[in-house]
């Protein structure tokens, strides 16, 4: 189908790339649902603060009246009480029996009862009321919250502003009268007067998903205030409604986009895919299907890896061939080396065997350790030359400790080498320094009758290094050992540390030599 078929749209929409359709697609399927879910929010945050801050509002309204209404009560039992035992004949019997239908009242409280507003009458077990009367400037109540917050104390005046009596709630008798049964215990609620504060509830827990309303009402006419805390969560229609809609959202426009890809890319990606798997290293030609896809990218996209085929097909042989003729290189290079080592080696072992005496042929077998040396890390190269991951330093040390002892002379013939080797890998230049530097103290132990030599490869300090340590007993300074051969050897093991790049630690009490080497990886452990 051409662009002439399609008409003006399909033309234009031809022209575009699967990207931009893509957007311009999903982007008109998720309008209306991005334009309810806004206004979903809106709404739902708007009324739930509303409605929450209203609830808040009331239920500490509704607490501060019941306050009110306890101080009322207990305001005018007092008056009346005062008023009988002040008329009464037997004013200590009639405040006794007065004093006990109070407390057997439906609110626990303590009171002190006057008589005739000159001095205490009667007060409950325990309470502690003023011997000397309080007087006010007009008749009313004073509210009093105790400085420990345990209890609070309503003063009762009466017209002449005599004291009448003592009303003390304590704090349980306060927090029963504040409960509201059937609602929410999530709050905390206060008395305050002051500085002071009586708690009446501490179950407020605040969290991520709960929503805190604060409020204060005044109570005992203005003189105390009731401050509560509250948290909210709740879940309604409208939050379900939030909750769902993201959901909905997103299971539409994934079945659109995968709808639009299955039509516009993976079906025409799939024969493209098949035509191309099918392909074999010396076909001259890839054969692409016919693909009918409004993405131009899937047709510039077959022609593409027609180009590549034919460009592939041309240089994959002369590929084949440079291939070929490197390996054989290598290999004929490889064998050459191997080869003129072994005859170098050869050759100082007849040389050595034929010395005339002991000096001569200890310096032909010195020569030969550093010959085999270098033969066990060309060995170690070029075995890991298919990995290309440097040379084993674990294997290349374990080579050269047997060759040690395989060449040991026979004053050291009963010298061990104890190896604790981690699997690192180093580069050639590196690992020929580290051979000869093991090599020179190996055979400098030997010389000076060291009975061991522990050699170690640990981990290093900072990333890409490892810690070479060697420890014998030739190594302490109070080691006798040949004066020339030790002044030699501190020579040819400074300048391998500075092959190394690194600078060697000497700890010639402990017989101990460490260094740091650079290092390429490092293998798994088995």
């Amino acid at each position: 189908m051409n662009g002439k078929d399609q008409g003006w749209l399909g033309a234009r929409l031809a022209r575009m790339s699967t990207g931009l359709k893509m957007l311009l697609i999903l982007s008109a399927a998720l309008l209306p649902l991005g334009l309810v879910a806004i206004w979903a929010s809106v709404h739902n945050a708007q009324q739930k603060n509303a409605q929450r801050r209203d609830e808040t509002m009331a239920r500490l309204e509704i607490k501060a009246q019941r306050l009110n209404a306890a101080f009322s009560r207990a305001i005018l039992t007092v008056g009346t009480a005062s008023a009988a035992i002040s008329t009464a004949p037997n004013r200590l019997e009639v405040c006794e029996s007065t004093l006990e239908r109070l407390e057997g009242g439906p609110v626990p409280a303590r009171y002190a009862l006057y008589a005739g507003g000159t001095k205490l009458g009667c007060a409950s077990e325990g309470f502690a009321a003023p011997e000397q009367v309080l007087h006010a400037s007009h008749d009313g109540v004073r509210a009093e919250i105790a400085p420990d917050g345990s209890a609070l104390r309503l003063y009762v005046f009466g017209e002449s502003g005599a004291m009448e009596g003592i009303v003390e709630l304590g704090r349980e008798a306060l927090t029963g009268l504040s409960s509201i049964p059937g609602t929410s215990r999530n709050f905390d609620l206060d008395l305050t007067q002051g500085a002071r504060t009586m708690v009446l509830r501490r179950e407020f827990q605040d969290g991520p998903l709960v929503q805190t309303y604060r409020g204060a009402e005044s109570v005992a006419g203005g003189q105390l205030q009731l401050r509560m805390t509250l948290g909210v969560q709740r879940i309604g229609m409208v939050d379900f409604l939030m909750i769902v809609l993201p959901v909905l959202m997103w299971l539409f426009a994934a079945l659109i986009g995968w709808l639009i890809l299955q039509r516009l890319l993976l079906r025409p990606l799939a024969l493209v895919q098949r035509a191309v798997s099918a392909y074999r290293p010396g076909d001259r030609q890839i054969a692409l299907p016919q693909v009918a896809s409004p993405a131009r990218e899937i047709g510039e996209l077959g022609a593409a890896f027609d180009q590549v085929v034919q460009t592939v097909s041309r240089h994959e042989a002369e590929l084949e061939a440079a291939v070929e003729r490197q390996t054989r290189l290598v290999r004929e290079v490889h064998h050459r080396v191997k080869n003129n080592l072994q005859v170098v080696a050869s050759l100082l072992n007849l040389h050595a065997r034929g010395a005339p005496n002991e000096q001569v042929s200890a310096a032909y077998a010195s020569i030969q350790r550093r010959v085999d040396a270098l033969a066990v890390v060309h060995r170690n190269h070029y075995a890991e030359l298919e990995e290309n991951r440097g040379v084993a330093l674990k294997s290349l040390i374990s080579e050269l400790a047997a060759n040690l002892r395989a060449t040991a002379p026979a004053a050291a013939s009963g010298m061990a080498i104890r190896l604790d080797l981690a699997p690192y890998y180093a580069t050639q230049d590196v690992a020929v320094s580290v051979a000869f530097l093991v090599t020179e103290i190996a055979e400098y132990a030997m010389l000076c009758g060291a009975a061991s030599v522990a050699i170690a490869l640990e981990d290093g300090e900072t990333a890409g290094t490892a810690m070479l340590i060697i420890e014998s007993e030739s190594l302490r300074s109070e080691t006798p050992c040949h004066e020339m051969l030790t002044e030699r050897f501190q020579r040819i093991v400074t300048g391998l540390s500075r092959q190394l790049r690194s600078v060697i630690s000497r700890d010639e009490t402990e017989g101990r030599y460490a260094l740091a080497i650079a290092v390429v990886d490092k293998a798994e452990q088995v």
